[in-house]
């Protein structure tokens, strides 16, 4: 299995710095290897869109020096370019002094740039540009002329495609956020290693298609940086679990879904429905009076035991004593409501646990973050982002920074994996690892999606699968889903059923039946 590193902007600067002072690499033939790159990526969209020519923009520091390398390798290469610098060559230091140099002696000349309305007589439409104005080193808001040259960049832009270098410029690598204008790319070349903020916030929409550019960083110079990787298709082909061809619904695992009340019984369907559709053998509800003929209606096959009021209240813990003895996993809190009742039957139940469990919506807000750590049950912890700061006592603010630095502290302190979800999910370990799930489409943004993805870790918890690889398929199937679904019904168009109905389709392909 790959794992492929992902960092924060400081930490991107630990590893370059580590690479050249301890290592002893050669940073002229790293930049010549990134802008080679470039320059491929470049290549290929004059190709695909039947350009001539390009236009790079350049900064004064690394970035600007790989772009120096694209623009003489897309010059030796037959295709027209034009270079734009905020500085004079001279003014370039280390190794994008030496490349900008080899750059003009292949003939080359680049264009110095004084204010963006100088720019701006020169941009042309048919044209493949590439941004490498700015890397990951921006930490506060933009301001003069790059603030200016990229709203002209923003404003001017047409159809041209747009190649950007390491992250596009403007955008803050930690956090995903925008720092100013920027200019919305269609590729992303990332060098050495993923950029937490290609993945987060904005920087998920304006990065495009993102390319890693291997530039041969050392396993001992990857380890500067935390335990932050990427949840890819290879990370969950190598965690899945086969289908036995002997199976029966006893082996394939019982999974038991808690919650509802009779105003809200839609996330304790949908959670049940999407743990039958992900494989579990046999899912059972333990739901109020009144749920059971929602579930019924949805699907026959969801098991239902109902108590005796519109809420869950301490009576009912005698089915799940019932029940208890055959079940593999619980999933915990989808529409349960927080009425005083199903405070008292929660934490009867909570310490009562002995199978893995994932703990979801209102049982969120009704245990105390000490009485989740005093769990010794493996839980997994699924929060939007209001619970995820309600539970854990931190502001917004932090989360905004730096989210993976957030998940990664509150996760060590809760004890047990927190799943963050959002435009762009996160999971949290114990050990300090973080992953981030790249899949995922904007019209999951509706209710009753996280209802559907706690259902679907359940039920893998159900087949034995250790917390850790039914998080991170669950979350990957999940993100799958939403994608499968958006080609169909657009991202306004989705609703949490269609996820459901989706989950098959995208399962399937990873599946291996013994």
């Amino acid at each position: 299995m790959i794992l492929y590193r992902v960092t924060s902007a400081e930490e991107a600067r630990l590893i370059d710095r580590y690479s050249m002072d301890k290592e002893g690499k050669d940073s002229n033939k790293l930049m010549e290897k990134a802008g080679k790159s470039v320059a491929d990526a470049a290549f290929e969209s004059c190709q695909i869109h039947h350009i001539n020519r390009s236009q790079l923009f350049c900064g004064k520091g690394n970035n600007g020096g790989d772009g120096a390398v694209a623009a003489r390798e897309l010059f030796l290469r037959g295709i027209s370019v034009d270079v734009f610098m905020m500085s004079l060559p001279e003014e370039y230091k280390g190794s994008a002094a030496w490349h900008v140099q080899k750059m003009i002696q292949a003939g080359v000349k680049p264009i110095i740039i004084k204010d963006a309305a100088h720019l701006q007589q020169y941009l042309s439409p048919n044209t493949v540009w590439i941004d490498a104005l700015l890397g990951t080193g921006l930490r506060n808001t933009m301001q003069g002329l790059l603030k200016d040259i990229l709203d002209t960049l923003c404003s001017h832009h047409t159809k041209q495609p747009v190649i950007a270098v390491d992250i596009p410029s403007g955008l803050d690598g930690t956090n995903g956020h925008p720092l100013g204008p920027v200019l919305k790319a269609n590729k992303t070349v990332t060098m050495g290693f993923y950029k937490a903020g290609l993945f987060l916030n904005e920087g998920k929409y304006l990065c495009g298609e993102v390319l890693l550019t291997d530039l041969g960083y050392s396993s001992e110079t990857l380890n500067q940086a935390s335990q932050t990787y990427l949840c890819t298709d290879d990370v969950v082909h190598h965690l899945m679990m086969p289908v036995r061809g002997i199976d029966h619904k006893y082996s394939r695992g019982q999974a038991v879904c808690i919650g509802g009340n009779r105003a809200m019984p839609g996330a304790i369907a949908l959670a049940s429905l999407s743990a039958l559709r992900s494989g579990a053998g046999i899912v059972r509800t333990l739901i109020p009076q009144g749920v059971a003929p929602v579930l019924h209606i949805l699907a026959p096959e969801i098991l239902c035991h109902s108590g005796n009021k519109d809420w869950l209240s301490p009576e009912d813990f005698s089915l799940w004593t019932s029940l208890k003895e055959r079940t593999r996993a619980v999933l915990i809190g989808p529409g349960m409501g927080r009425h005083k009742d199903s405070a008292t039957f929660l934490r009867n139940l909570i310490q009562d646990l002995s199978i893995p469990a994932v703990v979801d919506a209102d049982a969120l807000i009704l245990l105390t973050l000490e009485e989740i750590q005093k769990i010794t049950t493996p839980l997994i912890l699924t929060p939007h982002e209001r619970e995820f700061l309600t539970l854990t006592n931190l502001s917004s603010q932090e989360l905004y920074s730096d989210p993976v630095k957030i998940l990664r502290k509150a996760t060590q302190a809760v004890g047990h994996v927190v799943h963050l979800k959002g435009s762009t999910s996160m999971t949290g370990f114990p050990d300090g690892r973080v992953f981030i799930h790249p899949t995922g489409h904007p019209g999951m943004a509706t209710a009753g999606s996280g209802d559907v993805l706690g259902g679907i870790i359940t039920s893998f918890l159900a087949q034995k699968f250790s917390p850790e690889a039914a998080v991170l398929c669950g979350a990957h199937f999940h993100g799958l889903a939403g994608q499968k679904a958006g080609e169909e019904k657009g991202a306004r168009g989705i609703i949490a059923s269609d996820l459901i109905h989706a989950l098959p389709e995208v399962i399937k392909i990873y599946e291996i039946i013994e």
